[in-house]
């Protein structure tokens, strides 16, 4: 069968030590799309057993960054099934309707922050922008792996139950808080806890938020059903359905081969095809 292969450079190519900054993907087989499809756990059968087959390089896909991790995914849906992707929600910020029902969207519209180049992923929020905390938090971007190991701590649940998501992620990311370093996110915990108050809280969420805003969005535009706007969007989560297209979505995607318009999944140039005995 043809097996399609194409190169992607990595969000975060300069601050791997283990990773190459560039990963050659390729067109996966039938039996691994029914595995990832109907697995459980969508992120680790995505990491332990799709990827190692997408993938050409020797990698240890648990130390990806996050934003790379949903990077690769999202370039080899794009690899496989095309861009297109029926959703079943169009938010309008023209006419401010919402629409519902199925609607094909293009997955290439998602916009994607890129990191730049002298980031040393060395993120620092100043004590001078707290209230009333002395001291630098410094933190990194978290990798997939931190973030699977986050959500699964049952010491950030609350007391109903639920995972108090924010503080969570702070803590697997701070490197350093008030100059002390090699702390566990638990110890990370108590200190945010016993040592900022609330409104320094949310200036180090807040900032956090903005200082480490890189990568793919979680929706792209398309047009209004309503008014026929183009200043529409759509959400589109990287989860087992964003890896199932429709009939119509796989028929356009088709047309556009057909008329020579299939484009790089992460650039915008000419995908390779090569013979896979």
């Amino acid at each position: 069968m043809a097996m399609i292969s194409e190169k992607i450079e990595l969000l975060g190519k300069n601050l791997y030590t283990d990773i190459p900054s560039t990963l050659t993907l390729k067109s996966i087989p039938t039996a691994s799309e029914l595995e990832y499809v109907g697995s459980e756990d969508f992120v680790g059968t995505m990491l332990d057993s799709i990827l190692p087959e997408a993938v050409d390089e020797n990698v240890n896909f648990h130390n990806l960054l996050e934003v790379d991790y949903y990077w690769i995914c999202r370039c080899l849906r794009i690899l496989n099934y095309g861009p297109y992707y029926t959703t079943n929600a169009v938010y309008c910020r023209s006419c401010g309707k919402v629409s519902y029902g199925e609607f094909r969207v293009n997955l290439k519209t998602i916009n994607c922050i890129p990191i730049p180049d002298d980031f040393s992923n060395d993120i620092v929020v100043s004590k001078d922008e707290f209230l009333d905390f002395n001291g630098d938090v410094h933190l990194a971007l978290p990798t997939i792996q931190q973030i699977i190991n986050c959500r699964n701590d049952k010491a950030f649940q609350t007391p109903d139950g639920n995972l108090d998501s924010d503080l969570a992620r702070i803590c697997y990311m701070v490197t350093s808080i008030g100059g002390k370093s090699n702390l566990t996110p638990i110890e990370i915990k108590y200190k945010i806890k016993n040592d900022l108050s609330a409104a320094d809280y949310i200036v180090l969420r807040d900032r956090i938020s903005e200082l480490s805003d890189f990568g793919l969005r979680n929706g792209g535009t398309a047009q209004c059903p309503k008014c026929h706007s183009n200043n529409a969007s759509f959400v589109a989560l990287v989860n087992d359905k964003f890896f199932r297209p429709s009939l119509g979505d796989l028929r356009q995607w088709k047309h556009d081969r057909s008329a020579g318009e299939s484009e790089n999944v992460s650039r915008g140039t000419t995908a390779t095809v090569r013979k896979h005995n």
